[in-house]
């Protein structure tokens, strides 16, 4: 009988031995992470930054909250508070962020690095620090630094705003409100002083790698002990990496799919589709000098014969949808709006107007001639869709990342940028200042192995929830 036991015991023994061996193998080999981005400079600054930086930049630093599909989750705080009228929001910092290189991370940081995002950065995202108090005069050199609504208090952050905003907390979440080192300014990638999860190890032209930050607060969670990206010039040839197991994740927002590239991703078994909140419309730039396109009415007719439902579902070929609601356009409707349209008795220029699409975006062009097809076809409208700007542009394809939520925190930005008072859906689509066509959603292929995979509505991966099994 004692044999018996004892033979129990070894087995036993023996398989704890085996499987402990082999997580830690699995350890060794599996956490690190390989995706590809575009090969392109790389200044990694959250005060302007171009779309594909953002997702390095998400990873090496870290703001106040962090967005997740419904509402922020708290990260560099412990606890937010706000008045009742939304105004005033005290944000109770951690006590232990730190740099990378060891120093503390307080509010009077964050009160530095704001009052310095605001002097010093040229990016269009400054328009959501514009919401705080003096913020937008504190720019423009009409108030001193003391008249922003940002005061410190011990280690709660004070922040006093414009007008009432329910979800600021998910507004913080963006890198224009990160903490900043000003010397990073002069610092090589590899040395730049960060608070995120990561920082850069070595970079090359050919990859970047990321390595686990020692002294962030979180860093005992952070299952990736490594992020190796590989800088692939041409977009085919990052995409065609990973059919061939070179890396486990590809897609927004570190590469987008390829467009021509599009049907042969929806056969493939790793296909995802995550929710984001970019939009897409068609602009009339401010510097256009055709008075037509002022009309409303003209327009409102424009986007009636529109139809964002056959682009998201035959174009974009993930089921993205129309910004509002708008099906794809009945017999009726077209034959209203060409009898509205003759009504206006409009008279267009003998030369054709420019619709404008980024060269190097095929899905631009693709969306842009969609609707250009339907303006064309139901009103005569003469355009020419053309990347090139020897011609003054007429129309212009544009997308945005609002960064929230909320979809109507995009009339901030339409706001921002074409000086209007829009605050509601009805006020948007009464007078049109641009085209809408679809909200974006992301389609990514990732491999079985990545768990905790998910992208947020602002289209951020964040790797340190990321576990390779």
């Amino acid at each position: 009988m004692k044999k018996i036991k004892i033979l129990v015991i070894l087995i036993l023994s023996l398989l704890l031995i085996s499987c402990a061996e082999k997580e830690e193998t699995a350890e060794k080999v599996e956490q690190i992470f390989y995706t590809a981005m575009p090969k392109q400079e790389y200044n990694l600054n959250p005060q302007s930054y171009t779309g594909n930086e953002r997702a390095l930049i998400t990873q090496i630093f870290e703001g106040l909250t962090e967005l997740k599909d419904e509402g922020a989750r708290y990260v560099g705080v412990l606890n937010i508070e706000h008045s009742d009228d939304f105004k005033e929001w005290i944000f109770t910092l951690r006590d232990d962020l730190k740099w990378s290189d060891n120093q503390k991370i307080t509010a009077e940081t964050y009160l530095e690095s704001w009052l310095n995002t605001l002097e010093n950065s040229n990016s269009d995202e400054i328009y959501k620090m514009f919401v705080i108090k003096g913020a937008e005069d504190f720019v423009k050199k009409k108030l001193d630094r003391s008249s922003v609504g940002i005061k410190v208090q011990e280690n709660k952050l004070i922040v006093t705003l414009n007008s009432s905003i329910k979800n600021f907390d998910e507004w913080v979440s963006n890198p224009i409100f990160y903490p900043i080192r000003e010397e990073n300014a002069k610092l090589s990638l590899d040395k730049k002083i960060v608070n995120g999860a990561f920082k850069v190890s070595t970079y090359n032209e050919d990859s970047i790698v990321l390595v686990r930050n020692e002294n962030y607060w979180d860093n005992v969670n952070t299952k990736l002990k490594e992020v190796n990206i590989a800088l692939v010039e041409n977009d085919i040839m990052a995409y065609e990496m990973f059919p061939r197991n070179e890396i486990d994740y590809f897609g927004e927002p570190f590469y987008s799919i390829p467009f021509d590239r599009l049907g042969q991703v929806n056969t493939l078994p790793e296909k995802l589709v995550f929710p984001s909140t970019r939009y897409w419309y068609i602009s009339i730039p401010n510097e256009t000098n055709e008075k037509i396109f002022e009309k409303a009415e003209l327009r409102k007719l424009m986007y009636a014969v529109s139809d964002p439902e056959f682009m998201g579902k035959v174009i974009i070929e993930n089921n993205s949808p129309s910004i509002f609601e708008h099906p794809h356009p009945s017999s009726e409707v077209l034959n209203k709006a060409k009898e509205d349209f003759e009504k206006l008795n409009i008279k267009f220029s003998e030369t054709p107007y420019i619709a404008y699409f980024s060269a190097d975006n095929l899905l631009e062009k693709k969306l842009l001639l969609s609707t250009v097809k339907e303006w064309v076809g139901n009103f005569k409208i003469p355009i020419r869709v053309s990347s090139s700007t020897d011609s003054p542009i007429t129309f212009k394809i544009e997308n945005y990342l609002v960064g929230t939520n909320n979809k109507n925190d995009l009339y901030y930005y339409i706001n921002y940028k074409y000086n209007t008072k829009i605050k509601t859906d009805e006020e948007f689509l009464d007078s049109l200042v641009v085209i809408p066509l679809l909200q974006e959603y992301n389609t990514v292929l990732s491999r079985s192995s990545v768990r905790g995979l998910n992208l947020t509505p602002s289209g951020d991966l964040y790797l340190k929830y990321i576990n390779m099994q």
